[in-house]
């Protein structure tokens, strides 16, 4: 199991976003957590399970038994869309990655979590997840277990982390490795890129080739290898290229 830890607002969710991107949403299971804003105030966290399911996991407003800080814990919802999604990504022999953000204090409520976290680690399925930064109870040993890669996010690895990430946990695939090169290739041209909105076009070794941001922040392309594979050398460069400005790529709402 590999984990990324740093300290909030830092990037991990954002890392975990673009490894599942990277690797190929119909690849993935488990789930992500987001906070929530209201009047650009953060007053909670969502849930999004990577068969489609939503919930909130905490809000200010919610009355529960379960709290941290001024947060109230559904403790229910997570159960019932998280636990599950994991379940599904255990036994899916079309799941190859397993997929959680996070590991931290509102999950812990949970018993059935915290087993079902030790189970997941003894299954042979690549697994990339995010765990609390701080201190904290049953963590701590959690994080020091021999077969837990934990790895902080920083400003120095925060760009390149993602796809060294996935480069590490596919080495078994020859074809996708050969992808990955090509993608890092890529990157370092950034004049193979143009920008239209959401769509990003890129002049390949192959010909053109159109990368499409969904309104789901999910990846499309129209080469031959992302209908097999559901990702592509394409789409890992268009979301890793550092050169990429922000603002060009626009997601239609």
């Amino acid at each position: 199991m590999i984990l990324l830890t740093a300290p909030p607002r830092t990037g991990k969710s954002t890392a975990i976003k673009k490894i599942v991107n990277m690797l190929g949403p119909k690849n993935c299971g488990g789930f992500y957590t987001e906070e929530i804003r209201e009047d650009g105030e953060h007053v909670g966290f969502r849930i999004n399970s990577l068969n489609g399911e939503v919930g909130i996991l905490a809000h200010v407003s919610l009355v529960s038994n379960y709290k941290i800080s001024r947060y109230g814990v559904d403790l229910s919802c997570f159960e019932q869309i998280c636990l599950n999604e994991l379940k599904r990504a255990v036994s899916s022999p079309q799941i190859k990655y397993i997929i959680i953000d996070e590991i931290g204090p509102m999950q812990l409520f949970s018993e059935e979590y915290k087993s079902l976290l030790l189970n997941i680690l003894s299954i042979d399925k690549p697994v990339i997840g995010t765990v609390f930064y701080d201190s904290y109870e049953w963590l701590d040993e959690f994080k020091k277990r021999k077969d837990i890669k934990l790895i902080e996010i920083n400003e120095g690895n925060r760009d390149l982390l993602p796809i060294e990430i996935i480069n590490s946990i596919v080495n078994h695939d020859v074809e996708f490795q050969k992808k990955i090169k090509k993608a890092k290739g890529y990157m370092m041209q950034p004049e193979r890129f143009s920008y239209d909105g959401n769509r990003v076009t890129i002049h390949s070794e192959h010909g053109i080739r159109t990368v499409v941001v969904g309104t789901d922040n999910r990846y499309s392309c129209d080469c031959e290898y992302y209908q097999k594979a559901g990702t592509c050398s394409h789409i890992i460069a268009t979301i890793m290229n550092s050169s990429m400005p922000e603002q060009k790529l626009k997601i239609k709402k």
